[in-house]
């Protein structure tokens, strides 16, 4: 597939939404916010507020403090109200509309936790925002139905923008007979150009105005970012930094002296030939002003 069938298929699969303005439960990464405990704690003084860790009984429990655990959010409007804002700051999780029990979504959600990933025996860490959309595009149409089952609506802010993918509030009966849950290293490994195809659309919104010169903003974005992979970044954040380089200078400014000699310095991390060509582009544009 190439960069235009990545993004477009993401954003069919997960298409861009509102912020929601109502939902029933939130899944919430411990690990993502040290003061989350203490929000949640402080929210049950006002509000009735319930949640339970999804490595609770299972070998995980010890580390349950950074870990996933399942919000109940149905009487707490005041706090759903704040989480939403924050979520779009914080990459800490997923919200969901659902007309199951929180017991039917913790067990549905707790399987697809442990049983996804036996090989490997690791977590499917499905509750991580950015990664959300990307499993959901590379999992089978009938994997990813069960998956999404126990809720009507899933929502999450990718750290661009919101996105939503509906379910069908499954009978629990139902998803005890779904079958495996097993997703496999190709579908994990297939699902990280799906990432960047989501890194590509947010950024071509966000810098729509630098990219007027080109026809199809997202697609050069991705094609820019999977440059920067190759080229060794391979973090958000240098990605971001290799792609203002790319709409300052062109997108194969890495092909030109001196940005190719610094990308050749193995004596060099990532980090430091990174900042090497910020400060080559600086001095390009201070000669030229």
């Amino acid at each position: 597939m190439d960069a235009a069938n990545y993004i477009s298929t993401l954003e069919l699969i997960a298409p861009r939404t509102t912020a929601p303005e109502n939902y029933d439960f939130a899944i919430l990464d411990l690990a993502s916010d040290e003061t989350l405990l203490e929000q949640l704690y402080s929210g049950t003084v006002g509000e009735r507020i319930e949640w339970w860790s999804l490595f609770e009984g299972t070998s995980w429990q010890p580390d349950w403090a950074s870990g996933p655990i399942l919000i109940d959010l149905r009487d707490a409007p005041g706090f759903r109200t704040q989480l939403q804002l924050q979520l779009e700051s914080s990459s800490m999780g997923i919200l969901i509309t659902s007309g199951s029990s929180a017991e039917e979504l913790r067990q549905h959600l707790t399987r697809w936790l442990f049983e996804s990933l036996p090989e490997k025996q690791q977590l499917l860490r499905f509750y991580e925002p950015r990664m959300f959309a990307p499993l959901l595009c590379v999992l089978s149409k009938q994997s990813c139905q069960n998956f999404l089952a126990v809720g009507r609506q899933w929502y999450w802010h990718d750290g661009h923008v919101w996105r939503e993918s509906q379910g069908c509030n499954q009978p629990a009966d139902e998803l005890r007979d779904s079958g495996q849950v097993v997703v496999s290293a190709t579908e994990l490994k297939n699902s990280e150009r799906y990432w960047l195809a989501g890194e590509a659309s947010g950024y071509a919104t966000y810098y729509d105005e630098a990219l007027g010169h080109t026809k199809r903003p997202a697609v050069w974005v991705f094609n820019c970012l999977e440059e920067a992979q190759k080229a060794g970044f391979l973090s958000a954040a240098y990605l971001e930094r290799w792609l203002r380089l790319a709409l300052q200078l062109g997108a194969d400014f890495h092909h030109s002296e001196p940005y190719q000699e610094a990308l050749s310095r193995d004596d060099l991390s990532p980090r430091d030939r990174l900042i090497a060509m910020e400060s080559m582009s600086e001095k390009a544009h201070a000669n030229n002003s």
